[in-house]
This record gives structure tokens, sequence and C-alpha cells, in this order.
């Protein structure tokens, strides 16, 4: 029988099914892992924040912060989420979210408050540190955290980790991309607290700003997590294509 790892790769075919082939080793080992250590079983939910400057993903931290990210899954399932606008941007510090949403031409007021449920308890414990996602709050209220939320542009743990009991970091952002782009972009003092630093997608005046200059969420996605049985299937496809190209 020929050994198809030792055979030179003459084609884009050879090229495509070596790649299934190392690719058939990757994902036996993993399933095998998956199934046998229930640490790894259990993944993190991923979730993507698709904005109208691209998608930003960012992983949540259900066993370190369980109430909290049950408290913005409810807000991402209800589409509490959608169309909402990044209203706060200090460069080097926070971009913060979740208060705020776009309404509806004809409207004259483009901003409108999102509906918030219930505050939800406090659970510090991860430092606030570069590319982490934290719940915002009143101040003096470390229980008080609803709808808002931030992402720390830079190592805030210093300051934010022993302030107000603590901030709750909930996720963490895994490609920073459209987060670094976000940041350098213009912002306005649109008529005080909270917009005193509103970012925008490009400069222009308070009476000038239109519904398409602000830096939007469209949508708050979950990501699903293959089955097993779909993970198993990919690995059966791979081997019989392996079977194939060795016989």
């Amino acid at each position: 029988m020929t050994n198809y790892l030792n055979k030179p790769v003459n084609s884009e075919l050879d090229n495509f099914l070596t790649f299934l082939n190392i690719q058939y080793m990757k994902n036996t080992a993993l399933i095998f892992l998956s199934i046998s250590s229930p640490s790894i079983h259990s993944a993190q939910t991923q979730v993507l924040i698709e904005t109208n400057l691209g998608d930003i993903p960012m992983t949540l931290f259900d066993s370190q912060a369980p109430q909290t990210v049950s408290n913005f899954l409810g807000y991402v399932t209800r589409g509490d989420y959608d169309n909402v606008i990044f209203h706060r941007l200090i460069s080097g510090f926070v971009l913060q979210g979740g208060g705020y949403a776009l309404t509806d031409p004809p409207e004259t007021d483009l901003l409108q408050a999102i509906t918030t449920q219930a505050p939800v308890q406090n659970e510090p414990g991860i430092s606030s540190t570069r590319g982490t996602v934290a719940m915002a709050k009143l101040g003096g209220d470390p229980d008080s955290a609803t709808s808002q939320w931030f992402v720390n542009l830079s190592d805030n743990s210093e300051n934010l980790d022993v302030q107000n009991g603590g901030f709750t970091v909930f996720g963490e952002i895994t490609d920073f991309t459209v987060v670094d782009d976000i940041e350098s972009r213009p912002v306005i003092n649109a008529g005080g607290s909270p917009l005193t630093t509103l970012p925008l997608v490009f400069a222009t005046s308070l009476n000038d700003l239109e519904r398409e200059n602000f830096i939007t969420i469209n949508r708050i996605s979950v990501i699903p997590e293959p089955s097993i049985s779909a993970l198993l299937s990919i690995v059966a496809g791979c081997a019989l294509l392996r079977r194939r190209r060795t016989h």
C-alpha cells in the first residue's frame, strides 16, 4: 500500500488531499479529547458583533461570569442590540455601546435609549486588560449594570479593577482589526453626557449629523458550536477521501 504522506505532491489535487489528510488526524485527536475531557467539551460561547465597519468576534466567559453572560445573551436573543451605536470612544481607554439605538426615519430624534432589564449582580475577578469586554454601571453602585458594555482599548486593570467594586469582565475580543479602525475615527460632542465623545464614521458637524454617520452595531449573533455528529461526519468524509487516494 502506498504511504500517501511520503508521496510527492504534484498537483493542486494532491495539495488539497494532503491538507485533508492532516486535518483528518487533527480532527480525530480533537474529537477524542472533546469526548474524553469535559473541560474541553464545554467550550465558551462565541458571538459576532456585526457593525457597519466590519465584524468583531468575541468570546464570552460563561463559567467566570455566568450571570453577566446570561444577561448579555438575553439582550442578544431579544434583538435589543440591533442598530445600537457605539456612543462613547476615549482613545487608549474604552469603546462603549449597548445603550442607544438608531431610530427609523422619519423620526427627527436620531437616537433612542434601548429598553433595559433588571440590573445584574457584579461579578468581578477578571482584570480589565486590553481586549477584554466589561459591563458599564453607575458610579457608587457595583450591582447596577444593565445593557451597556465597553471594550478596554488598553490595560485598564490598575484603575478599573479597584474602582466601584471592580468591573465585571465577561468577554474578550478575539480580533482587534475593526476595533482598531473604530478607535482611529473622529469623535464629536453631540450635546453633552453621555455623548461627549461620540465616534463617527467620518468627521462632520453636529448640525450635519445623519444616521449613516453613526458607528452602528447591525446585530450581535451567537456562533453555534458544531455538534459531535457533525464533526464525526467531517472526519468520516476526510477518511473516505484518504482511503480512495491511498488505495
